[in-house]
This record gives structure tokens, sequence and C-alpha cells, in this order.
């Protein structure tokens, strides 16, 4: 008996020997995310004071479509309105692993998308979960094209709070995108190769991440 609880005791210290934990609290650029502090036609991603902001510009009206998940319906806006930031996570993303983010979101409405990106080679070939005040929706963008996505609907209880923890959950089968710890979408058997990583915003929106924080 003594022998089972010792092999049991080391297995549990070299379990938790391995597992890794990384928190980006953005008092420095530690991970290179991706900066552009200039005013550009869809928006700005900038590091001060503690937080990382990204904003995206955008407006109900010329090209592109997007299809709600919530009643069929179809907003229009402008073709290249969103924007995105990455870095390169400290993970190794062919084992589990999970991200934690807290944010905080400028307005949550039919016109505008946030969410995280992942899977991140460049800016035409990512994994991305975004969502607005009406649905959730993974995608999946290859040499700059949308080759798949999964949409459904959301029903946010109470009132739609601007501050949230967004989690990100890898187990080798599934990815779980949660926000304040209740699982919003689950999608399975679709493989990660990159272990790029970041926030992505549509539309006139703007995002102010507080902190993430990477465990394996």
């Amino acid at each position: 008996m003594k022998r089972l609880i010792f092999t049991a005791a080391i297995l549990a210290f070299a379990a938790s020997a391995h597992a890794q934990t990384y928190k980006e609290t953005f008092d420095t650029n530690s991970l290179e995310w991706t900066e552009c502090a200039y005013k550009s036609s869809t928006g700005s991603a900038v590091i001060d004071k503690g937080v990382m902001t990204v904003k995206s510009k955008g407006e109900l009206k010329g090209l592109g479509a997007l299809a709600s998940a919530a009643g069929g319906k179809s907003v229009k806006m402008r073709e290249n309105t969103f924007f995105e930031t990455h870095c390169y996570a400290p993970l190794d993303i062919r084992e589990p692993f999970e991200i934690d983010a807290k944010v905080n979101i400028k307005q949550l409405a039919e016109d505008r998308l946030v969410g995280m990106v992942f899977n991140y080679r460049d800016g035409g070939n990512f994994y991305c979960f975004t969502f607005n005040d009406q649905f959730v929706q993974f995608r999946r963008y290859g040499d700059n094209q949308l080759i798949g996505s999964v949409s459904q609907g959301i029903k946010w209880q109470g009132k739609r709070k601007a501050d949230m923890e967004w989690t990100l959950v890898s187990d080798g089968d599934a990815l779980v995108f949660k926000i304040d710890g209740a699982a919003i979408l689950t999608i399975r058997y679709m493989p990660l190769e990159y272990s790029g990583f970041g926030f992505y915003t549509f539309g006139n929106q703007e995002l102010v991440v507080d902190e993430v924080e990477f465990r394996q």
C-alpha cells in the first residue's frame, strides 16, 4: 500500500511539474503582439497602461454581408471593417491547453463582432470564435477565403455585461469557447497547426484586454 501511495505521489508531482502557466498583463509587450497605433482604414491595436485596446471601424452600409444565426437575417457591413492583433502563444498546441482572457467590450450589437483568433498562420489563414448580441460563430479561413463556419444563436441572461472572461479550451478532440465559464460553442475534430493567437473585432467595435493567461 505504501508503495502504491508513493508511486501516486510521484506521478502527481510529475504532472504538476509539467504544467505551465504564463500570464500576459500587458505591462510590457513580452509576447510581441502586433501593434498598430496609426489611424488605418480598418483599425488599431495599442498596448498602454497595462491593457491592450483593439479598435475596428465599420458602419451599416457598403459591401459585404454577415448572415445571423438568430432569425437568418443578413447584416450588411463594409467589406474591410475587421481588425485583428496576435502573438505566438507560449504553448504546444499539439497538447491540451486553456487560454483565459479578461476583457471589456464597448458594446454588444447586431452590426459588431468581437472574439478570439487562433491557429493563426497569417492574415489569410486562421480560425476564430466571434459573437455579437444574437449569435456566436466559429469560422475557418484559408488563403484569404472563408472555408467553413458553424453558427448558433445566443440568449443572454439579464443585462449584457461589458466585462467578460473568455476561455478557449482544447482537449485534443474538441475546441470549446466559453464566456464567463459557460460553454457557448464546441467544435470537434478541427486540427491545430499554429500557435498564433489573438483578438478580433469587426464593425465599429472596441475591445480592451486586461490580461491573458495561457495554461498547459
